[in-house]
């Protein structure tokens, strides 16, 4: 079932079909559910109202993509885009159409709660008497976790590698992810592994992975981030909404979101330590600012120790100016001396 729908995108992917590679890929997950024809008493016995079901759940996964996923741009650019919208117009025809109805039951929901459903929904027709042991759970959840990352890492990694040195196609994001998904499944296949179903499921998480924008994930390492983090929900959802159309590309878009949001938490919680310290560096800057300004303060209000030669009294007694008068005086005499002799020489003279 999972190898028709990559055999489906990759014709809407082809170069002759660009303008039908949407309703081509929407087309193939409406038609890879797995519930519609589930509550049959023969599996054998086709039904023609089945068509007619499939056909109601097309048109409204098809409104919701052109009336709400498109003009709102919701998941631009995110893993899972078109399996989400798919999964969101099953869940829709399922609540007005297909459960009321009596056409899927309602356990469909949660029917891991009611019987055995194997790791990433694998085919039930194995062989359940004894309930599987732990060791085989144990292989498919790592097969599982290492297809889902084998076709994220690799699938993005050939698409940063083509984009850094040829100009971006409009069709590598679905065209490159599906190709390695179809080549995987028929190495997988052709080996005759047990637990192919597990891994095909897992081929298909990893590929809507891939095909997220290269400017929401740039790089490898974060391909094989959100493949880590979208394998762990696949595990998760296991039990839930078992059958449902688009659960793969809506898993996906739930690994996308939850690294994401996880980045964007660390990132946050970096900021803030650093804003922190930045913080307590300024103010222990301006602790030992004014820690040297109180200090200098301090100095300069101390008064200055004496000398020596202050401490020792003076033993002349200064008047203001006293240098002043006494060469005037000095000047005086000389002069009055002067006018003496004059005399005596001129009545020496009479």
């Amino acid at each position: 079932q999972v190898s028709i729908m990559t055999v489906i995108v990759i014709i809407g992917a082809s170069p002759y079909c660009k303008s039908h590679l949407v309703p081509a890929a929407i087309g193939a997950l409406v038609g890879g559910q797995n519930v519609i024809a589930a509550t049959t008493d023969n599996e054998n016995t086709v039904y023609a109202t089945n068509y007619l079901w499939l056909l109601l759940l097309s048109v409204v996964v098809s409104l919701v993509w052109c009336f709400v996923i498109t003009p709102f741009k919701v998941l631009d650019g995110s893993a899972g885009r078109l399996g989400t919208t798919t999964f969101i117009g099953m869940n829709i025809t399922m609540l007005l159409f297909f459960g009321p109805l009596g056409v899927v039951q309602w356990e469909r929901y949660i029917l891991g709660v009611y019987q055995v459903i194997f790791i990433a929904e694998e085919d039930t027709t194995l062989d359940i008497s004894n309930v599987w042991k732990w060791t085989d759970e144990a292989e498919l959840a790592i097969g599982y976790c290492i297809s889902v990352v084998w076709l994220g890492v690799a699938g993005g990694a050939i698409r940063i590698a083509h984009n850094s040195t040829h100009p971006p196609e409009a069709l590598n994001n679905v065209l490159v992810p599906s190709l390695i998904a179809l080549t995987s499944m028929l190495l997988i296949n052709s080996t005759g592994y047990k637990h192919a179903f597990g891994l095909y499921n897992g081929f298909a998480v990893g590929a809507y992975v891939a095909m997220a924008s290269l400017q929401k994930i740039p790089t490898v390492k974060k391909f094989t981030l959100v493949s880590c983090t979208a394998a762990i929900w696949g595990l998760a959802l296991t039990p839930f909404f078992v059958g449902f159309a688009g659960k793969s590309g809506f898993t996906a878009m739930l690994g996308h979101t939850t690294f994401e949001s996880i980045e964007r938490l660390i990132k946050k919680c970096m900021q803030q330590r650093l804003s922190r310290r930045r913080q307590e560096e300024n103010q222990m800057r301006l602790s030992n600012d004014t820690q040297q300004q109180q200090h200098q303060e301090q100095q300069s209000l101390q008064p200055v120790a004496p000398t020596s030669q202050d401490e020792a009294p003076s033993l002349m007694i200064h008047h203001p100016h006293s240098h002043k008068p006494q060469r005037e005086n000095s000047v005086l005499l000389k002069q009055q001396r002067r006018q003496q002799s004059r005399l005596r020489h001129y009545q020496d003279q009479k």
